[in-house]
C-alpha cells in the first residue's frame, strides 16, 4: 500500500504543539504502513528539529521526516494571522512544495486519538477538491464575510469548514492553480476577510469541499463539554494553544498529561505561559467589540468589477482605513486599561 503522507506547519512557538501532534498521530497509526512526514518549516530551530527527529527514529524506517522550509513574506500583503504570525496561511502552498497526489494535514495544535491511515485512504467525491469537517463555530460563508459571499456570487449559508484537519486532493489543486488563486485572493480581499487561510479555502473552494464526520475535528470546547471519555476523535484546541495559555477543562489536562508522557511536559511558570494566560483573558473580553467592529469595517470594502469604479472604490477604502484606525485606537485603549487591571 502507499505511504500515509501527513503534513503540518510550525514555527518554534508552536513546536510543542507539532512535537504532540506528531507522537499521537505516529503512536495510533497503523504500524503496517509507511509514513511520509512533510514539516513546512517557518523557523524551527534545530534543537527542536532534533528532538522530533529523535521521537521519528522511535518508530523506525516505516517514517521518513522532512522539513520545507517556507516563505511566509508571500503572504505579506493578507491580514496578519494567528500569534502575529503568517505562519497558518502556509498549508495553502501545499499543493506547491509537495509532489504527492494527496496529504493528510493536520493543525500543530491537535492531538490524534484516530489512525489516520483511515483518513488518507478515503476516496474522495470526483467534483470535490478535499475534505473536512464543518465548523464549530463559524458556522456559514455569511459568518465569515457576508459582503464577500454576495459579492462572489455564494449563498451566506453555505456550509463553512474547519482547515485545521484537511484531507488533500494535491493533484487536482495543482491543476486548478489553487496556490496561485489563493495568494491573489488574500490579497485582493485584504480586511474583507476574516479567518486567514481558511477564508481563502471556503470561499475558493465553496461546492468542492467534501464534509467529514465531526470525529475527525474535535473541537476542544466540545471534547470539555462531552459526557463521556470517549477519545476516539481528532482533539482540536481551536481556542486556545494548551502548551501557551491553556483553559482550563479536560481537554486542558488531557493535552498536559499527553505532552508530559511524550517528554515534552508544559512549563506553567514561564513567562510565556503567564503572558499568554494574561493574552487569553484580554481576548475573551474583547471579542464582542471585535465582532462588531468588523461588519461594519467591511461595509467600506466592495470588490471592484468595473474600471470606471475604480476611483470611487479608492475613496471608499481610504474612509473604511479612517474608520478601521479610529475603532482599533478605540479597542487597544480598551485593552490597555484591562491590562492595567490584571498586571
Amino acid at each position: 500500500m502507499e505511504p500515509v503522507v501527513i503534513g503540518l506547519a510550525s514555527n518554534e512557538r508552536y513546536f510543542p504543539g507539532l512535537y504532540c501532534a506528531v507522537a499521537s498521530a505516529l503512536s495510533h497509526l497503523d504500524s503496517t504502513r509507511e509514513v511520509d512526514l512533510k514539516v513546512l518549516d517557518g523557523g524551527i530551530s534545530k534543537h527542536s528539529k532534533n528532538a522530533l527527529c529523535r521521537l521519528v527514529e522511535r518508530y523506525g524506517k516505516v517514517v521518513r521526516l522532512q522539513f520545507v522550509a517556507v516563505d511566509e513574506s508571500l503572504f505579506r500583503d493578507a491580514t496578519l494571522g494567528p500569534a502575529e504570525s503568517h505562519m497558518a496561511y502556509c498549508r495553502i502552498l501545499l499543493p506547491r512544495l509537495m509532489d504527492a497526489p494527496r496529504v493528510v494535514y493536520l493543525d500543530a495544535d491537535t492531538l490524534i486519538f484516530r489512525d489516520l491511515s483511515e483518513l488518507f485512504d478515503l476516496k474522495l467525491p470526483t467534483d470535490k477538491a478535499l475534505a473536512a469537517a464543518t465548523e464549530s463555530e463559524t458556522l456559514t460563508l455569511g459568518e465569515d464575510s457576508g459582503t464577500l459571499a454576495n459579492a462572489m456570487k455564494l449563498p451566506v449559508d453555505g456550509a463553512y469548514f474547519n482547515s485545521g484537519v484537511m484531507l488533500l486532493d494535491l493533484g487536482r489543486l495543482r491543476k486548478e492553480n489553487f496556490a496561485e488563486r489563493a495568494l491573489d485572493f488574500l490579497e485582493a480581499q485584504r480586511g474583507r476577510y476574516r479567518f486567514h487561510d481558511q477564508s481563502a479555502i471556503n470561499f475558493l473552494l465553496h461546492g468542492r469541499i467534501a464534509e467529514l464526520p465531526e470525529h475527525w475535528n474535535r473541537a476542544s470546547w466540545r471534547f470539555d463539554e462531552q459526557d463521556d471519555n470517549d477519545l476516539d476523535c481528532v482533539l482540536h484546541y481551536t481556542r486556545s494553544a494548551p502548551w501557551l495559555c491553556g483553559i482550563p477543562g479536560p481537554a486542558q489536562v488531557l493535552f498536559e498529561r499527553f505532552a508530559a508522557d511524550a517528554d515534552s511536559p508544559v512549563n506553567r511558570q514561564i513567562a510565556a505561559f503567564k503572558n499568554s494566560r494574561r493574552q487569553q483573558f484580554v481576548r475573551n473580553v474583547l471579542a464582542p467589540f471585535r465582532a462588531l467592529v468588523f461588519p461594519v469595517v467591511s461595509l467600506f470594502y466592495e470588490i471592484p468589477a468595473k474600471k470606471k469604479n475604480v476611483r470611487d472604490i479608492r475613496k471608499r477604502r481610504g474612509i473604511g482605513s479612517i474608520i478601521f484606525s479610529t475603532r482599533r485606537a478605540g479597542v487597544a485603549s480598551i485593552a490597555s486599561a484591562i491590562r492595567k487591571l490584571v498586571e
